[in-house]
């Protein structure tokens, strides 16, 4: 008895220890689940001479951005975790800064730092956030000396003020400049600024006439002027703070401005302080330099441009621009890592390229090099114009011809500016540029499909040793998609089967009925094999049945179609409503905003058909002038659609653009012109098959084309078997990063997808040999 009891007690013992581990090393999915709120820290100079630019402004920058993703639902991929700023006062110190930031780590908890403007503290704070292994984000302090020390943990999104200065100089050679003089206030950023600006200026063929200072809290300029303006230089090179309004003003009273103009950079001349301070008269023709300019070609609207000044009382501009965008990035960031672990989000920062984003109108996408510097970070040269900053160089950006040498303050009347016209973007540029991203992203479905792909799935549950059955769910080779789809699957089984990861060829069910497939995947479970592909012919149909083989312990991979919920271990595919919104952009664009269109449809109920079809109607319907005047179910099928033409042609005999949710409808189309000899419309289409490849060629025809490759089927049966060999795989794992030929693209980029050897039906590209879609009936007779 005293035995069976200390057995008992030992196993009590044990049982506690285990609890006890398991609780100190929570898995990724236990920690997603407890994470309600998320801190991050701000730190800036919240009190002192320099709170008034460097510490309310950013924190009102940060705390928009953090409403924005809080009212969006958060960061999906931890459960809809809020977002929570903490302060942490400088008061623009080293001291205070260093004893701040490790209180927002060792106190607050927080998981990555913003910070802090002042580079006399943003320089030491950094030592600290990398002795803890905090990533330091640093979206508006401008001296490289914060990346160019070795320091891991520091990511810094705003350009270099030694990029700045020298383009400063570069420009103004450039533009007829002989001589200048340097003025800067006599703090650490003035000196900073003052040795770039002295070294840029010689290098680029300037004469120095002089540098000085000027005292950093002065009332009266009077002396500072007069020297400037002994000297007589073609450019005044001048650093402003707080006092920048009271120098230009005096400057104007004293009757003095340089031959040619005064050019700045920072945001001591490009804030709202500064022009509600100087007057737009005093502002005018200074040239500022940053990272952005309010006004420019960027893709920012005025809604949110007046947004952002009625939120922070700033202009989005002075880097209050960059602190916002940063925001929006740490939350992708997080979304990506899927781990409020500082260490996983820091790799994340790292490693990863982000594409698109909030913060698209700063950057076209966001990486970091070695060194923790953002690569995209751009320089620009901006002037005030007419009140406004707007963007005068680069030629990408400019907004404006620049108005040089500026006229001195009794001839400011009647200066005329020139815009400059926004460059025309080609359609492929247009559907893929950073405004048109970020719409097709917005809906609620891009958004579920973005944090499954920053979910990782555990693998680890379904791991086992091969060789494995794997049984798959099809739809029949009716269409070209259908048999494409069949193929590539069937071919890259074999392959499969040849190299022993198989046990024994494809268990396979093929149907166009939703029904029979619920039926086909009821017989799989009983069948108990390792895995199942399956392309849902229902969105609601397949989900109950695919639930049951989940709860049956079998991991099941969907490809090419989603279904309700997320009872399924992982998605191959396309984001359905990203790709079909840029189609319809694109059509419209093609049509120059206006015209006629057809639309056309796959089968009714299925996830793609619907999910295309109300992406495109999205995108159109921002173009007044395009007006849909018939809709039609052709089941993906090129006689049926061009039988439903023929009949639309009849009736409406002035067509302008076709859209289509499967491109053989946009064949079946293109067919109808062709016989009647009628001038073919614009197309666009999700897919393009080989056949409106060949037409394409033939007649010139104007479209663009989103993939949705039904190839993609070896991808998700070669991602059930990484499951099955417990390799990370992504819930959602998007078509792009495993295969080249899934991008939009337009009739101006295309010859290398078509393939002359397989005839009109086959839907490229190929993931297997050309061979296997010869013998599958792909052969061009």
């Amino acid at each position: 008895m005293k035995s069976t009891k200390r057995i008992s007690n030992l196993l009590i013992v044990l049982l506690l220890i285990t609890l006890l581990l398991a609780a100190c090393n929570p898995t990724p999915a236990d920690d997603a689940e407890a994470v309600d709120v998320i801190k991050v820290g701000a730190l800036y100079p919240l009190t002192g001479p320099d709170a008034g630019w460097a510490g309310d402004p950013y924190i009102k920058s940060h705390q928009l951005a953090i409403d924005e993703i809080n009212a969006a639902g958060g960061i999906a991929c931890l459960g809809g975790a809020m977002l929570e700023l903490v302060n942490g006062d400088t008061k623009g110190v080293a001291e205070a800064g260093n004893s701040e930031m490790e209180r927002l780590i060792t106190e607050e908890g927080v998981v990555a730092v913003f910070g802090s403007a002042l580079s006399g503290t943003t320089v030491p704070a950094s030592e600290i956030a990398e002795k803890y292994g905090m990533p330091y984000i640093v979206p508006n302090s401008l001296d490289g000396t914060v990346t160019d020390r070795g320091l891991t943990y520091v990511f810094q999104t705003v350009s270099l003020m030694q990029d700045w200065g020298i383009d400063n100089a570069i420009w103004a050679k450039e533009h007829g400049v002989e001589t200048a003089v340097i003025t800067v206030p006599n703090f650490s950023f003035g000196a900073e600024v003052e040795e770039i600006w002295s070294g840029a200026i010689p290098d680029a063929g300037i004469e120095l006439l002089d540098s000085f200072t000027y005292e950093g809290d002065a009332q009266d300029f009077t002396d500072t002027i007069l020297r400037v303006q002994q000297l007589d230089p073609d450019a005044w090179f001048l650093l402003g703070n707080n006092q920048a309004p009271l120098i230009v003003k005096q400057a104007k009273e004293q009757g003095y401005y340089p031959n040619m103009g005064i050019i700045t950079l920072g945001s001591g001349f490009a804030t709202s302080f500064f022009l509600n301070e100087a007057g737009a008269d005093i502002a005018e023709g200074i040239i500022v330099t940053q990272d952005f300019a309010p006004v420019s070609n960027l893709p920012v609207s005025d809604e949110f441009i007046q947004k952002f000044k009625e939120y922070t009382g700033q202009d989005l501009g002075g880097t209050y621009n960059t602190t916002y965008a940063s925001t929006w990035l740490l939350a992708d960031a997080l979304e990506s890592a899927c781990s409020a672990d500082p260490e996983a989000l820091a790799e994340v920062l790292r490693t990863e390229t982000f594409k698109t984003g909030k913060w698209n109108f700063m950057w076209p996408e966001a990486s970091f090099d070695e060194k923790g510097r953002l690569e995209q970070a751009p320089t620009v040269m901006a002037q005030w114009q007419d009140g406004l900053q707007v963007a005068i160089w680069p030629d990408s950006l400019a907004a404006a011809e620049v108005v040089w040498p500026v006229p001195d303050w009794d001839h400011r009347e009647g200066i005329e500016y020139t815009e400059i016209e926004a460059p025309v973007l080609s359609v492929s540029e247009m559907i893929t540029s950073p405004a048109v991203n970020a719409a097709a992203l917005d809906s609620d479905y891009s958004k579920a499909l973005l944090a499954d792909a920053a979910t990782l799935v555990d693998t680890s549950v379904y791991a086992k040793e091969g060789p494995y059955v794997i049984a798959v769910s099809q739809q029949d080779s009716s269409n070209g998609w259908g048999n494409t789809y069949n193929v590539s699957i069937s071919a890259y089984g074999e392959e499969l089967l040849a190299d022993g990861v198989l046990a024994q060829p494809l268990i396979q069910a093929i149907t166009n009925d939703a029904n029979q497939q619920i039926s086909d995947i009821e017989t799989f479970i009983e069948q108990q094999p390792d895995a199942i592909v399956v392309e849902p012919l229902g969105r609601a149909a397949s989900t109950t049945v695919i639930k049951r083989a989940i709860d049956a312990g079998i991991p099941v991979i969907l490809c090419a179609n989603g279904i309700e919920g997320e009872d399924f271990t992982a998605r191959v595919d396309i984001d359905f409503y990203e790709v079909a919104y840029k189609s319809g952009v694109g059509l419209a664009e093609l049509m120059g905003g206006e015209g006629k269109v057809v639309v056309f449809n796959g089968i009714a109920g299925v996830d793609s058909t619907e999910t295309w079809q109300a992406a495109a109607l999205d995108a159109l319907s921002n173009y007044p002038g395009v007006e849909i005047i018939a809709t039609e179910y052709a089941q993906w099928n090129i006689a049926t659609a061009k039988q439903k033409m023929e009949a639309i042609m009849a009736a409406n005999p002035d067509i302008d653009g076709v859209w289509a949710g499967g491109g053989e409808m946009a064949l079946g189309a293109a067919l109808a012109f062709e016989d009647a000899g009628v001038d073919a419309p614009k197309f666009a289409m999700v897919n393009v098959p080989n056949g409106f490849l060949r037409l394409a060629q033939e007649y010139n025809y104007e479209f663009v084309g989103a993939p949705d490759p039904p190839s993609m089927s070896s991808y998700c049966l070669q991602t059930a078997v990484d499951i099955l060999e417990g390799k990370e795989v992504q819930k959602f794992v998007s078509l792009r990063t495993l295969m080249e030929g899934a991008d939009p693209y337009d009739n101006t980029d295309y010859v290398q997808y078509y393939v002359p050897e397989l005839n009109d039906d086959f839907i490229p590209p190929a993931t297997v040999d050309v061979s296997y879609y010869v013998d599958g009936g792909f052969e061009r007779k």
